[in-house]
């Protein structure tokens, strides 16, 4: 029913909504109107002649006026326009008033009436609900027909609602409370949250472009989106309304250009600050290698046994390091190579690796059936899950009594959810949005070198996944792992 009012309502302009106005509207004004109206009402196909949707009224009163639906229905046989009627149902006179027809779908409000001769003054006065549609006044299924992509998000950009398209860009099952913010690529972070937070102090819209990796379709997909924020006084809770409009399959051969210009700048960008950071930090471990040596000349045989811990940490920073750059090459230049193997297996062999690199052991619980399976390349996501795994072991919260690491897998038919689940430190909220940046530490406690989670990501691209973390500060972090079931 709904996808028919699609077009006299949007057409083809673009979807350009004010908080306080249409999206309330949106939301709350045909509720009031259809589902808190003193009188039954329904929503019909009359092609089909198949009852789309009933208010809270007729479902209350509906044992009355059975005998009524039923001539309704048998009237309307063959017929695809259906003008306000009569039935009578024992005693009493019902008027099945059409309000609203259009493409074959009818809105019908039943009207119980005393006396034969009442239709006319009734008819007369019954109020149109045509100025809700012409103002999209709509319900929530209406938006879920709409081109563009929806969804209120709280001031933590965790989703409150969001429409049919929104998760259709997104190629996959989206849980309750998900982060919009922490799955989407934006190019430029830093100039993204100038805007988040000017749209916070200021209201309004503002407007930016983003990537999602379509886990279903195993692609990017690019999206213009307008953010709104939703006030105190607002009738919606309190955050954000997005809406994003899907670019890709549109986007014309000079956004094209612009868009690979766009692109090779941010390659060099990344390209410079990639050169610096390297020459950084190989330097930094070297520096510390040939101080600690001087040392040593001058030093006695029990220094200098106190000193082997330090030569040995530092030679790991660097040898990380280089695994870390080798890790970026390979991915680049090395084919992908698929094949079929145990997951459970891989898990333990990988947690087996990390716990041997630290000196303390933590509460390990593998929800994994030992014989689930996936499709993927066996060397990139043990990268992968190695780095995640040393996160967690470098993250630990000392404070807490025992160290724990959760590690489950489930499937649906187009893709893995693999989560790896530990209760460390977790990430602070002004950390959260740079941990997928290069070279970025957000801790005091990081001793790596900031490749970690970016090289992990990157990867994940290059095998159909993508990942998101989810963490609550000094509590607990997961890391979801999507990989899709078909390659």
């Amino acid at each position: 029913m709904i996808q028919n009012y699609r077009n006299e309502f949007v057409g083809n302009q673009k979807v350009s909504l004010s908080v306080d106005s249409q999206m309330e509207r949106s939301f709350v004004a045909f509720t009031e109107f259809f589902q808190d109206g003193k009188d039954p009402m329904f929503i019909i196909d009359l092609d089909s002649q198949i009852i789309l949707n009933v208010n809270s009224q007729f479902v209350k009163h509906q044992s009355e006026f059975n005998q009524a639906i039923a001539l309704f229905e048998s009237y309307l046989h063959g017929k695809n326009d259906f003008q306000s009627r009569q039935f009578n149902h024992g005693n009493n006179v019902y008027l099945f008033n059409s309000i609203y027809q259009k493409d074959g779908k009818a809105l019908i409000q039943i009207l119980n009436l005393q006396r034969k001769n009442d239709f006319l003054k009734i008819d007369q006065s019954t109020p149109k609900a045509n100025h809700f549609f012409d103002t999209l006044s709509i319900q929530k299924e209406l938006l879920n027909n709409l081109p563009s992509g929806i969804v209120h998000t709280n001031k933590k950009f965790e989703s409150l609602w969001f429409n049919d398209k929104f998760r259709s860009l997104f190629g996959r099952a989206i849980e309750e409370n998900f982060n919009f913010i922490d799955a989407i690529y934006v190019k430029n972070i830093s100039e993204f949250w100038d805007k988040i937070e000017k749209l916070k102090k200021d209201g309004g819209q503002v407007k930016f472009s983003f990537v999602i990796h379509n886990i279903k379709k195993s692609k990017e997909v690019f999206v213009n989106a307008t953010a709104f924020s939703v006030s105190k006084n607002a009738k919606l809770q309190e955050g954000f309304i997005f809406i994003l409009e899907d670019k890709t399959e549109n986007m014309h051969f000079s956004e094209e250009i612009t868009k690979q210009n766009l692109a090779l700048n941010q390659i060099n960008h990344e390209l410079d600050k990639f050169l610096y950071s390297v020459s950084h930090n190989i330097r930094g471990p070297i520096a510390s290698l040939e101080g600690l040596l001087k040392v040593i000349e001058i030093s006695d045989v029990r220094t200098v046994n106190e000193l082997k811990h330090h030569l040995r940490l530092n030679l790991r920073l660097l040898n990380g390091f280089v695994s870390d750059i080798s890790n970026v090459a390979t991915n680049i230049h090395t084919h992908v190579n698929i094949e079929e193997v145990n997951l459970r297996d891989i898990m333990e062999q990988m947690l087996l690796f990390v716990d041997n690199i630290y000196d303390f052991n933590p509460i390990v619980t593998i929800d994994i059936p030992t014989t689930y399976s996936i499709k993927t390349d066996i060397d990139r996501f043990g990268i992968i899950v190695k780095c995640l795994l040393k996160n967690s072991f470098q993250y630990k919260d000392n404070r807490k009594r025992t160290f724990e690491i959760n590690i489950k897998a489930t499937h649906n038919e187009d893709f893995h959810l693999i989560e790896i689940t530990d209760n460390g430190i977790g990430i602070s909220e002004k950390v959260k949005p740079y941990i997928f940046d290069m070279f970025y530490r957000g801790t005091e406690l990081s001793s790596g070198n900031g490749m970690g989670l970016y090289n992990s990501r990157e990867i994940l691209k290059k095998i159909g996944g993508t990942m998101n973390i989810e963490s609550k500060d000094r509590e607990w972090t997961k890391a979801k792992i999507y990989l899709p079931v078909n390659f």
